[in-house]
């Protein structure tokens, strides 16, 4: 009998899809005029709330509250998709994309946070959410296991080039009605910390760096490339947006990154067949690579706040030893903070890959370069496969790709995937790439 049972459990876990189909058709037949639920409109206020939050599009009210608001919205999708997944998608498939994820992003932050309990005591559950933007990446997987279970896709991508637009519109609005000067002396660091400022660019408030990015690129293939006057229109508006913010921020090295991924994308990056190109002159690259790394060294050595840059990175690698595995952890703000214990000498979020190889130890930083690559893998992957498929480009694929390229140009200085905006995109990037590699 209890083998009979078994039996019967597989047969009936193994055919899912067809069991929730025969039971819907039935509920429909016992119930004429029967409607089923939409739920498109929330699903894509979730992913607005999620990916406008998790890009800091609400840091400049509320003391950036809308970020809980965010995660929220993330894990919203992500139950979402995990409950209509679970009858529509076949087993391997659903385990893949719920249980792994899970596993990653807990992973992360319950080894960070046992990491600080570790070496510097207190409580361990404060730390664990403390890194709580790293709930931000259950975003992706939702959305994964949404469109796999029938949402469409187009309606997924139309969500995330509004909010794009939104979060620059709302970049706008604030820079010109917000008293910078006053909020960069502020007392309260949560104002304070919304603007920076240097003699040649003056107060500058901070934007959502890396969904400009993607906005800008994503327009520039757009107009490059459209096909009617409505369109031409519409990406010409949004590259102008992203053009007049940058002429504000002026991000230097950023935008050199940028200019240095789109002239490399027709050389390298545009066809498989150029495969054989890149196999040819990787030796050439990695021999380059520690000019490559001293020039850029150099730089921003060479710019404000060069020689303090300096003397953080060398008492960093001091303190690197001590914390080798799994990093010094995550601090939070009910304890010991990293303001308290190694703030006078260096802040691990101001010195680049070797803060995070401190913050999180060489298997984190490890685990980060493997992730960067293979979210990168996969967007090319993807790219090539519309390409070869639509006839032309996807702008919006397109641009995650050639945000995540540029981001790689500047990896040792700025590891953006450790952080809120990053990890939004980037788990957005690789759930996209993966539905269209499919």
């Amino acid at each position: 009998m209890s083998f009979f049972l078994y039996f019967s459990a597989r047969r009936v876990s193994g055919n899912r899809a067809a069991l929730m189909g025969s039971l819907t058709s039935i509920h429909v037949q016992s119930r004429p005029g029967y409607q089923p639920l939409d739920i498109r409109p929330l699903v894509c206020a979730l992913i607005f709330l999620a990916v406008f939050a998790g890009c800091q599009g609400g840091r400049y009210y509320m003391a950036n509250r809308l970020q809980e608001l965010g995660i929220a919205s993330a894990l919203g999708l992500f139950v979402l998709g995990a409950w209509r997944g679970l009858f529509q998608l076949d087993l391997a498939t659903w385990k893949d994309w719920f249980i792994k994820p899970i596993c990653l992003i807990i992973g992360i932050m319950g080894i960070s946070s046992l990491a600080f309990y570790a070496n510097y005591g207190g409580n361990p559950l404060f730390s664990f959410f403390s890194a709580r933007e790293f709930l931000l990446a259950f975003m992706g997987p939702g959305i994964y296991l949404l469109c796999r279970s029938g949402f469409p896709l187009t309606t997924v991508e139309k969500t995330l080039r509004f909010t794009l637009i939104a979060l620059m519109l709302n970049y706008l609005i604030f820079y010109f009605t917000l008293d910078l000067k006053s909020l960069f002396f502020s007392s309260d660091h949560t104002l304070s910390n919304l603007v920076t400022y240097d003699e040649w660019r003056g107060f500058r408030l901070k934007p959502p760096l890396f969904a400009i990015m993607v906005a800008l690129m994503a327009a520039l293939i757009g107009l490059g490339q459209s096909r009617n006057f409505l369109t031409w229109v519409v990406s010409l508006s949004v590259l102008g947006i992203a053009v007049y913010i940058w002429s504000i921020v002026m991000f230097r090295s950023t935008l050199a990154t940028m200019i240095m991924s789109i002239f490399l994308y027709p050389v390298f990056l545009s066809s498989k067949n150029r495969i054989p190109i890149m196999v040819v002159l990787f030796p050439l690259v990695i021999l380059l690579m520690p000019v490559g790394f001293q020039v850029m060294l150099d730089l921003f050595l060479g710019s404000d706040g060069g020689a303090i840059r300096s003397k953080a990175f060398a008492l960093a690698f001091e303190q690197i030893p001590k914390h080798f595995l799994f990093g010094a952890g995550e601090d939070n703000a009910y304890g010991a903070t990293y303001q308290d214990i190694v703030a006078p000498y260096f802040y691990p979020d101001d010195i680049g890959l070797v803060g995070t190889l401190y913050k999180y130890g060489v298997v984190g930083a490890f685990l980060y370069l493997f992730m960067h690559f293979k979210i990168w893998a996969r967007l090319w992957f993807a790219n090539m496969r519309y390409v070869e498929e639509q006839g032309q480009i996807n702008p919006l694929l397109w641009g995650l790709f050639m945000w995540l390229t540029a981001l790689a140009f500047n990896l040792v200085l700025n590891p953006g995937l450790a952080y809120a905006q990053g990890i939004t995109l980037a788990s957005t990037a690789f759930a996209l790439a993966s539905l269209y590699s499919r």
